[in-house]
């Protein structure tokens, strides 16, 4: 999320999938947590292709219908599961990924099904939702599955600024969700034949200077939520690969949208890529200034 203490306004792409359906539910209830605003958007196009300037065919006349059904089911289901939230519909025209960063500009939280209605079988991540997590100015939900109301939030941390900021969210969605909250560190050293002379040395090092920083993020975030039960975990491996593997058992797994690695001006760091494309929970991305 962010550091604003207003909260959050909650958009959520709809496109008719198992996915979308997971992706509202998802919103629906951290909006009912925060009795924040729920925004359900809708992209269409026409059936097919023509020309510009000839105006509206019977093509685009079939999709706008099949589309405001589709939004005016989805709409119905979450003013029946959430009567007290304010929410919305909106039906726009274009390019799903397009619509849905404009409908997130501001500061908005996007959440998007993992996957939507095109692509093939086993693709793990969808367009719309890589789109998503690349280009979104604001903070990303990735939903994978249905609802989770077990397990803790889990959050990936490297000591940047990015990290600091996923670790205060994930603290105040563990203590929303009434849930512990698992810490995870990743320590990864490169290999002898990557040009580290002592191994053994330099993963100590790297565990000396995680514990360390572990316990300074914990102390200051904890007197902000003094509810949360943590655990913190370090366990050796590449991050993207531990930090899926924790989300097995998790409800939430929260990482910055970029770490300690990359260059300036990169959008998205390879361990959030990965994890958003591999995330067995329900994936945020976080952006935003750091508290």
């Amino acid at each position: 999320m962010n550091a604003n203490p207003d909260p959050p306004r909650f958009v959520v792409g709809i496109d008719g999938s198992v996915g979308s359906r997971y992706a509202l539910d998802w919103a629906i209830e951290a909006a009912t947590f925060r009795h924040a605003p729920l925004e359900l958007v809708h992209a269409w196009r026409p059936m097919f292709r023509t020309d510009a300037g000839h105006g509206q065919t019977d093509a685009s006349i079939v999709s706008l219908a099949h589309s405001d059904s589709l939004l005016a089911a989805a709409l119905g289901h979450a003013q029946v599961t959430a009567p007290s939230l304010a929410i919305s519909g909106h039906l726009m025209e274009g390019r799903p990924s397009a619509v849905l960063l404009e409908a997130a500009a501001g500061g908005r939280v996007l959440v998007v099904g993992a996957r939507g209605l095109g692509g093939y079988r086993d693709l793990q991540l969808g367009s719309v939702g890589l789109h998503a997590v690349v280009h979104s100015s604001g903070s990303v939900v990735i939903v994978r599955g249905q609802l989770r109301r077990k397990g803790p939030v889990v959050v990936g941390v490297d000591g940047s600024a990015g990290s600091a900021l996923a670790l205060s969210v994930a603290f105040e969605e563990a203590s929303l969700r009434k849930c512990p909250l698992l810490i995870v560190w990743a320590l990864y050293v490169h290999s002898t034949e990557e040009g580290v002379p002592d191994y053994a040395r330099a993963l100590a090092g790297l565990k000396a200077f995680a514990d360390d920083a572990l316990h300074k993020f914990v102390a200051e975030a904890s007197q902000r939520h003094p509810d949360v039960a943590v655990e913190m975990s370090s366990p050796v491996g590449y991050p993207a690969e531990v930090l899926a593997k924790a989300s097995v058992t998790g409800r939430l797994l929260v990482v910055g949208a970029r770490g300690s690695g990359g260059f300036s001006g990169m959008r998205l760091g390879s361990i959030a890529h990965a994890v958003a494309h591999q995330s067995s929970s329900p994936v945020m991305v976080v952006r935003g200034a750091a508290p």
